[in-house]
């Protein structure tokens, strides 16, 4: 059907709009012309992106004609374990383990993730007796530390903590230490941690070692009576004397430190040592009111 205008015949027929399967066609033919010209800027653009229903079927398509691409496998099982969709993720999982193409490690960590998330979906009071815990801890303690990032071991510490793996979180956290730039932080979780269990001997060497890390005296100061609480709510008076005489020449000035150090040698029975203390104590300028 058409009109005449000026001389010409101008077609006012609708052009038809493309169905769906027409519309897939033409986006998987986009991402193919794409691969075929652009092969390493799309893989790159599809490891950068969002995971989203979009992007899920561009990888899809991908990795149909691009199989062997397990790097994206991973990637995109790990967004998917993110989202909860646990058998999309195990599939592409089970695609690259049967490739044995070395990516153990990375498998491994991602099938973690998997339990963990499932074993955090469970009721709290279920946990403990389930046999997700126990697995997802043996996995936790399987770990090959040397293959992880630091994003990675850091999460790792924090899972055992959470399965209640207190010794394990603490190994970890003096791992963490090891290559920290600040290392006095995880020796002082370590702490925490030790303390919280009752193990007050190990919760004070813990902030002893965050002491001797730090290189800021207010921060050090911190960490020295926090050492001297711990090993004391143990009435591991002699031990936190003997801690405290190694380091009182640092607060020789310090009335505060000197009067908890007074303190701490009166609850022990070491009356010598007590009035050691009271004496530099009294020495101090303004120190009446003390």
């Amino acid at each position: 059907m058409g009109s005449k205008s000026y001389g010409y015949t101008v077609r006012t027929e609708r052009l038809r709009v493309l169905g769906a399967t027409e519309l897939l066609a033409c986006l998987l033919l986009i991402i193919v012309v794409c691969w075929l010209a652009f092969p390493r800027d799309l893989a790159i653009t599809l490891r950068n992106a969002r995971l989203d229903a979009v992007t899920l079927s561009y990888m899809q398509a991908w990795l149909k004609a691009k199989p062997d691409d397990h790097e994206l496998r991973l990637l995109m099982a790990r967004e998917l374990i993110v989202l909860g969709r646990f058998a999309e993720a195990d599939a592409q999982l089970d695609w690259v383990e049967a490739a044995d193409a070395g990516y153990l490690p990375e498998i491994r960590w991602l099938r973690l993730k998997w339990d963990f998330k499932r074993l955090m979906a469970m009721e709290p009071e279920l946990r403990p007796a389930s046999r997700l815990q126990a697995e997802t801890l043996a996995s936790v303690r399987a770990q090959d530390w040397s293959m992880l990032n630091g994003e990675q071991r850091r999460e790792l510490a924090e899972m055992a903590l959470v399965l209640g793996a207190a010794e394990q979180a603490v190994r970890y956290y003096r791992l963490l230490a090891g290559e920290a730039e600040r290392p006095g932080d995880w020796y002082e979780k370590a702490g925490r941690v030790l303390l919280g269990e009752g193990n007050y001997l190990a919760s004070g060497l813990a902030y002893g070692e965050a002491m001797r890390a730090s290189s800021d005296p207010a921060v050090s100061k911190y960490y020295f009576l926090e050492a001297l609480a711990a090993l004391e709510a143990g009435s591991l008076h002699e031990v936190a004397l003997r801690f405290a005489s190694r380091y009182e020449h640092l607060y020789y000035r310090d009335k505060d430190v000197l009067y908890r150090l007074m303190r701490l040698a009166q609850a022990g029975g070491n009356l010598a040592q007590a009035q050691r203390y009271a004496v530099r104590l009294l020495r101090l300028p303004d120190s009446g009111e003390q």
